[in-house]
């Protein structure tokens, strides 16, 4: 698995591209989109998303991997939705995972925020990058089984032990705000990855915040397999601010700032549903992210 350079990285210094303006997704049909992911099973959400792909042309395939017995939960066995785009030597991975959580009432969360949104993003991402002259392999994963301890993206790293992954992106809570945060930008060998993330907001519109430490997501795999990494995250500015000290702060920074943000009591609830989406919050997030990996496909 190769890390990605000095080369690339004069690359990211030297300019920022525009953020494809004429290629942004119709709104109301991402809304629409993660509305259809509001399933009761997430055996049902990958289905949708399935056809969602078949809808738009883009082919896929299945990973299946077994998931350890637990207390309450309904699967034994999961799934990783895989698009693979382009032929390069050297894959990048973009991963959001599609799966929702399991409530204490045996319900599931409608994983609106968490995680609908971001998966409907990368199937924008997927349409865009099709057809196109790209260096890399790019495989759009929609990871399965994140909310029982990242089972399926540690499944997915597994399976591509032998894979020459260059670098991988993570989309996790992309449903509403003005503010891309992004990290963890405390972890180590990723620099590359993460210069290339502030050139994109050093050229954006909208405001971006680093996160030094970053809440747990499908990254976490990817890091402790020594690939270059990053995580993409949209909230309003007040509450991505919260967040970032809630996670990195003292009590009373958190405490002046007005305690925790909102979507702390948001997530694994059921009030995470589709109403809680803003079209502009994930249009943001997609700018970035075609933004990202044209720079990330440019690296030598």
């Amino acid at each position: 698995m190769r890390r990605m350079g000095l080369t690339f990285l004069i690359l990211v210094l030297i300019g920022v591209p525009a953020l494809h303006a004429q290629e942004l997704p119709a709104p109301d049909a991402m809304v629409a989109d993660v509305v259809r992911m509001e399933a009761d099973s997430n055996t049902r959400r990958r289905e949708v998303l399935e056809a969602i792909l078949d809808e738009r042309g883009i082919s896929h395939t299945l990973e299946t991997f077994p998931i350890a017995s637990r207390f309450q939960y309904p699967r034994t066995m999961g799934g990783n939705l895989v698009v693979t785009l382009g032929e390069g030597a050297e894959d990048i991975v973009v991963g959001a995972h599609m799966d929702a959580v399991w409530l204490p009432d045996g319900s599931l969360s409608r994983g609106a925020v968490d995680n609908a949104a971001s998966a409907i993003i990368l199937t924008r991402l997927a349409s865009s990058l099709s057809g196109r002259d790209l260096r890399h392999r790019f495989r759009i994963v929609f990871f399965d089984a994140e909310e029982i301890g990242l089972v399926g993206s540690q499944s997915y790293v597994a399976a591509h032990a032998a894979d020459s992954i260059a670098a991988a992106v993570n989309l996790d809570v992309n449903g509403y705000g003005d503010t891309l945060f992004w990290g963890p930008t405390s972890a180590t060998g990723n620099a590359p990855v993460h210069s290339a993330v502030a050139a994109v907001c050093d050229g954006a519109d909208f405001d971006c915040i680093e996160f030094p430490r970053y809440p747990q997501s499908d990254y976490i795999s990817f890091q402790n397999a020594g690939i270059p990494n990053v995580s993409l995250s949209v909230l309003p500015a007040v509450e991505a601010e919260q967040l970032r000290v809630a996670m990195n702060g003292t009590q009373a920074e958190i405490a002046a700032l007005g305690g925790p943000p909102s979507i702390l009591a948001l997530i694994h609830t059921p009030a995470d549903r589709s109403d809680r989406i803003d079209a502009d919050g994930m249009t943001i997030t997609y700018r970035a992210l075609l933004a990202l990996v044209e720079k990330l496909d440019a690296m030598e």
